[in-house]
């Protein structure tokens, strides 16, 4: 279930803002033409329509004169705000897991879009698609120009020196003068794509990070988690899928702590879950396989993922991964790459 009027949250409209300021351009008198108020967009919380933020995208790049001001807008503004999850991603153990964790808060940035995280043999891509379909409120160029260059700056900003992503996939079609796009994301460009696709080199995004710190990125995850309960367009299922994927690691994830996180009884959670044809060990064993997936990938000992994942046995790991993909963790990429 989703906004029946899409939203963004406050930084992409301050970044907007700085953008016009770095380029020379006051923006007060856009915010006023769009009733945009200054003092909402300082308020921790607020969120912008999204049909306002791609109105004021396309007024200043009309009043610029660029084509490619989203693009700066993404690329030039520092990324994500001074929020819970910039901080949660940036302090990851991996470069794969602080997208992981960018893409477990998502909703956070936009309600509009649809985010995901996955392994493609050697290779791994974040996935953005709109989550209206050919609805009218599907994501404009604008939008995707903003979103993917910022979406790249904060992850590169993740990766050893000298690394890159790969290639890009953008909806929109080839603008008219594409050299700023290419001149920032590459020649490795896909257009009029089915969806928005940023792809890495699975060996570069498994790289420890030595300015890490897992204990203080968990802190903030934890937070930024608390913040997306206050967005309304949750259903039941996905807010018990982020608070699971927020304690996988912590140890055992039960309904009882979950519930307890959430603020009601279990009960009442296993009927929420139970109306909207979910229960919590479908949700636990979907959180279970996306990590194992993306950790496996990794060429992370077998044994040890189960453990992360509350299997003291790395049997009974292996057995629960057989179950769900048909095949053992061993051979599972074997596997994958022959069909």
């Amino acid at each position: 279930m989703v906004r029946e009027t899409p939203t963004v949250w406050r930084h992409a409209a301050v970044r907007v803002c700085a953008a016009l300021r770095q380029l020379g351009k006051n923006p007060q008198p856009l915010l006023s033409r769009l009733h945009i108020n200054v003092d909402d967009l300082l308020r921790p919380g607020f969120r912008l329509p999204s049909v306002s933020l791609s109105q004021l995208l396309a007024e200043g790049s009309q009043l610029l004169d660029r084509e490619d001001f989203a693009l700066y807008a993404g690329a030039e503004v520092e990324p994500l705000g001074n929020s819970a999850l910039r901080w949660a991603v940036a302090l990851s153990p991996t470069p794969a897991r602080g997208i992981q964790r960018y893409v477990d808060l998502f909703p956070l940035i936009t309600d509009g879009a649809l985010a995901s995280f996955e392994s493609r043999g050697k290779e791994h891509a974040l996935t953005i698609s709109s989550s209206f379909g050919s609805n009218a409120h599907k994501m404009d160029s604008f939008q995707e120009d903003m979103l993917l260059s910022a979406t790249l700056t904060a992850i590169e900003a993740l990766l050893p020196d000298g690394c890159q992503h790969t290639r890009m996939e953008f909806t929109q079609r080839k603008p008219d003068d594409p050299s700023p796009w290419y001149e920032f994301f590459g020649e490795e460009i896909k257009w009029a794509a089915p969806q928005s696709k940023i792809w890495w080199e699975t060996s570069v995004l498994c790289t420890p990070k030595l300015d890490s710190n897992e204990e203080l990125a968990l802190a903030h995850e934890h937070l930024a988690m608390q913040q997306l309960a206050a967005v309304t367009s949750q259903t039941w299922a996905q807010r018990v899928e982020w608070q699971i994927t927020a304690t996988i690691l912590d140890g055992s994830v039960t309904q009882t702590a979950v519930a307890a996180h959430l603020g009601v009884e279990i009960r009442t959670l296993q009927r929420h879950l139970k109306a909207e044809g979910a229960s919590f060990q479908e949700l636990l064993a979907t959180v279970r396989k996306r990590h194992a997936l993306n950790q496996l990938s990794c060429n992370r000992p077998i044994a040890q993922i189960g453990y992360e994942l509350g299997y003291t046995d790395p049997s009974a790991f292996c057995n629960a991964f057989k179950k769900w993909f048909g095949v053992s963790p061993g051979n599972y990429f074997k596997v994958a790459k022959t069909i």
